[in-house]
């Protein structure tokens, strides 16, 4: 499944990212904000960083049983490497509540790109399905 992010900051960016791994995954606007998950990731650069990020995601749908309802990304600093911070919020999966639609196995590289572009910030990537 190939994405395409457009947001106004790349903490945005990353925001929307998630929620639309997770779109992909099933309906986020019937998940409920019950729970949080703070998140903390470390990476050289921006693209790894974004790997890194959705990554995490899939894994705690996978292995807590997490669906995400919002990203709230508080930080994205770029420098040498980058660093993200971020809050998770969602509940638990419930499938008969929120609408399983297209499985994802992993988040890849492929076509992957991450730019800036009339002001605005971009991402690209594939998701494994």
């Amino acid at each position: 499944m190939y994405v395409h992010v457009v947001s106004e900051s790349l903490e945005g960016l990353f925001s929307d990212s998630a929620e639309a791994a997770f779109e992909v995954m099933l309906d986020t606007k019937a998940v409920e904000r019950r729970r949080s998950i703070p998140v903390e990731i470390a990476a050289r650069d921006l693209e790894q960083l974004l790997y890194l990020w959705v990554d995490r995601l899939i894994y705690h749908f996978d292995a807590d049983s997490f669906a995400l309802s919002r990203a709230e990304v508080i930080r994205v600093e770029v420098g040498e490497g980058a660093r993200l911070l971020a809050s998770l919020w969602g509940d638990d999966y419930d499938p008969s509540k929120h609408d399983q639609r297209t499985g994802v196995k992993a988040m890849t590289y492929s076509l992957m790109r991450i730019s800036q572009e009339c002001g605005k910030w971009h991402a690209y990537f594939v998701l494994d399905i």
